[in-house]
């Protein structure tokens, strides 16, 4: 996804899982018949922290469900900017699962995956630093509060 209209601005990157499943929506990424595959972009505004961001954007321009926003938050300089921050953050449904439809919400090709499926699929994955954070965190390695991924 190129993100050059917001040079140098932080964004905010999240991760919508499925707790039961260890899943997490991702969108295409690459040319047409590339594996490649990443998660939404969300600008923040000024004076916005990454999880209001988040919130913003979830709930109204994706017009997800009540959602839940983990402590967990991954910090990394933007590659795809001359600077600014990337926040990568864990959304779940606020309720026991997310409607079916939620894929749609950011892109017709959207799909659930687990990291395993990624890694045997030799997909590539943006943020590449990705499938480490969620292992840490379906396996409960990684400290609440904010972590940098670098």
């Amino acid at each position: 996804m190129n993100d050059a209209y917001l040079d140098g601005y932080d964004v905010v990157r999240p991760v919508v899982i499925d707790s039961s499943k260890r899943m997490l929506l991702l969108v295409p990424s690459g040319p047409d018949g590339e594996n490649c595959w990443t998660l939404p972009t969300v600008p923040m505004r000024s004076g916005e922290t990454c999880r209001r961001s988040a919130t913003r954007h979830l709930r109204k321009v994706a017009h997800l469900p009540p959602l839940r926003i983990s402590p967990l938050i991954g910090r990394l300089a933007r590659r795809d900017a001359s600077h600014g921050v990337l926040y990568v953050l864990v959304i779940r449904s606020a309720v026991d699962s997310w409607p079916s439809s939620v894929r749609f919400a950011f892109a017709l090709e959207a799909c659930w995956w687990t990291t395993a499926e990624l890694r045997s699929a030799d997909a590539v994955v943006e943020p590449a630093e990705l499938l480490d954070f969620m292992d840490g965190y379906w396996e409960g390695w990684l400290p609440d509060g904010e972590i940098s991924l670098e």
